[in-house]
């Protein structure tokens, strides 16, 4: 899609403000095009990739928009880019690069891209001052470097912020560039300026490659000197942990009910009240709290790489009730809002998180031993690695060698290439007595069966199941 040129939207003094809650600007993207309150499209704009960035004090710079500097170039100039000059005052980073180049990401930009995951995370890091109480209750760090993270999420903040408050909760760049969101935000606006702009700074210091969507700009007489930002794509930087497992407080306060048996009768349903209508509107107002709350999923693409291979878990009974259905005859809720409840109105309170895609149910490797422990009777089966991408399974654990090689053994073939096989984990108990069970994608349909001791960690579990140790019994393929 052709880059949108200037002149080709209504000019900036056309421009107007509107109050949106923090938790809804996850739909609002720089550049995406809007028509009567409704999303258009999302332009593609210039896409670029900048490899091996360097992120810390001497390289990185915080700015205003309207910054010039000393020859008076505009860092954005208005003639190719007049969008911003209503908010000449809001703050965007400066990011160095070769030749006189530079990368500028708008603070909101910055802000969204590596805290928000979710429409509460935001929230909570916007209302100032920042309460680390408010996204984590407890965390507990393993190893020297804080490799291995065990957090219990606060009140309200879903599965998929866990690996964004993991990152804040294990690192102290990245707790320092969430707190600085709220701190921003109780300054006093310069004089003669109405509206006061967040400020925020990468959570990391160190190399990353950064893909992004924006706008190349002049700067004085040099050409496609400056990339203004739109929207980042993706970052290669690491996550402060190789393993994360997560407690959500639900989780908390209802531990393990009994939830496999062998009676559950068939085509059985939960009651879950009124539907949403087909094409709901959000609305800024305080939603209702005798409605029940509600998640909604944006589907994005990888925004973190290095994820992809880290184990990020949490543990959920398993469950044998169909999917919830709505009551007869309730009227569809046609408004939503993002936010605590606090009304009477009839608008249903939601949660915008963002997902790489809807679960579609367990993959299909592992739903003949699911089916298999389903028909347990009398036995309470947990899942061990609820994940927040599938919902039920976790990387493969690996060693890297001293080369930087991960070994071929842990890759399987798929429809789109090689790429490191998934493994599921379970425990089942019956009274004092527990075993654990794995299922590994590469030996779809059979189960291994824990004869170590039960209080060994899953990461040694599973890697003893995928290499077939010994103290692992072979069950019969389902």
């Amino acid at each position: 899609m052709a880059s949108v040129s200037a002149s080709s939207t209504l000019p900036w003094q056309r421009q107007f403000k509107c109050w949106v809650s923090v938790g809804a600007t996850m739909l609002l993207r720089i550049g995406d095009l809007w028509s009567d309150q409704r999303f258009i499209a999302s332009p593609e704009h210039e896409v670029e990739t900048f490899e091996k960035l360097s992120i810390d004090r001497s390289t990185t710079k915080l700015l205003k928009v309207g910054h010039s500097d000393d020859q008076g170039n505009f860092l954005l100039p208005a003639a190719e880019h007049p969008w911003h000059m209503a908010n000449t005052h809001s703050y965007c980073v400066r990011v160095a690069l070769a030749n006189g180049r530079s990368l500028v990401i708008p603070c909101m930009e910055l802000a969204r891209f590596y805290f928000g995951s979710s429409s509460p995370l935001l929230t909570a890091l916007f209302l100032p001052p920042f309460d680390r109480t408010k996204l984590y209750s407890s965390v507990q760090l393993d190893g020297f470097f804080g490799e291995d993270v065990v957090l219990d999420l606060a009140e309200g903040i879903p599965k998929e912020s866990a690996q964004d408050i993991g990152r804040i909760a294990a690192s102290k760049q990245a707790s320092n560039a969430a707190a600085m969101i709220g701190v921003s935000l109780l300054r006093q606006a310069p004089e003669g300026v109405d509206d006061i702009y967040p400020q925020c700074v990468f959570p990391f210091e160190g190399e990353t490659t950064l893909k992004a969507s924006g706008k190349w700009l002049s700067l004085g007489s040099q050409q496609r000197a400056t990339f203004l930002v739109y929207r980042l794509r993706s970052c290669s930087y690491p996550f402060p942990f190789d393993t994360l497992k997560f407690r959500t407080s639900g989780q908390k306060r209802q531990p393990w009910k009994p939830a496999v048996s062998g009676g559950g009768a068939a085509g059985s349903h939960s009651r879950s009240g009124a539907p949403d209508a087909k094409d709901p509107t959000l609305r800024e107002r305080d939603a209702s709290g005798a409605l029940a709350p509600r998640t909604r999923r944006g589907f994005r693409e990888v925004k973190f790489p290095d994820l992809q291979y880290k184990r990020i878990w949490s543990e959920v009974p398993l469950d044998v009730s169909s999917a919830p259905i709505g009551s007869r005859g309730a009227t569809a809720v046609a408004d939503l809002a993002v936010g605590e409840p606090g009304s009477v109105q009839r608008i249903r309170s939601i949660t915008l998180v963002e997902a790489l895609g809807q679960p579609d149910g367990p993959p299909a490797f592992l739903r003949p031993a699911i089916e298999r422990l389903r028909r347990l009777k009398r036995l309470n089966v947990t899942l061990l690695t609820a994940s927040v991408d599938d919902g039920w399974t976790v990387p493969v654990p690996y060693t890297v060698s001293e080369d930087g090689e991960i070994p071929p053994e842990v890759f399987i073939e798929d429809g789109g290439g090689p790429r490191i096989r998934r493994v599921a984990a379970f425990v089942i108990r019956g009274g004092r007595r527990q075993v654990r069970v794995v299922v590994d994608e590469a030996e779809s349909g059979a189960l291994y069966v824990d004869r170590t001791a039960n209080n060994a960690s899953l990461s040694s579990v599973l890697t003893q199941a995928c290499i077939k140790d010994d103290a692992w019994k072979f069950e019969r393929r389902l």
